[in-house]
């Protein structure tokens, strides 16, 4: 199980936290990748900011960042670690 919060500012003004879980799909090798499954909201505020995910491939890089690929579209992203 992955739990992930994602918090940051709203265009409109305010800020947003989020909350989601998602299954691994495997056990995850040393210094592998990890496969989740879908993820789901768990907690919200507004909730209307928190949007369940797809199937992703986690990889953390060298860098500290963390690089995000959609399994079904291959789009992705990278976050920085904040705090």
């Amino acid at each position: 199980m992955l739990s992930l919060t994602a918090e940051g500012p709203l265009g409109s003004g305010g800020s947003y936290h989020c909350v989601f879980r998602a299954d691994l799909e495997s056990e995850p090798s040393s210094g592998g990748p990890l496969r989740i499954g879908p993820s789901r909201v768990t907690a919200g505020e507004p909730m209307s900011s928190c949007t369940p995910g797809e199937p992703t491939v986690l990889t953390l890089l060298p860098d500290g960042t963390l690089h995000r690929e959609i399994t079904a579209t291959g789009k992705s992203l990278t976050y920085e670690r904040t705090g």
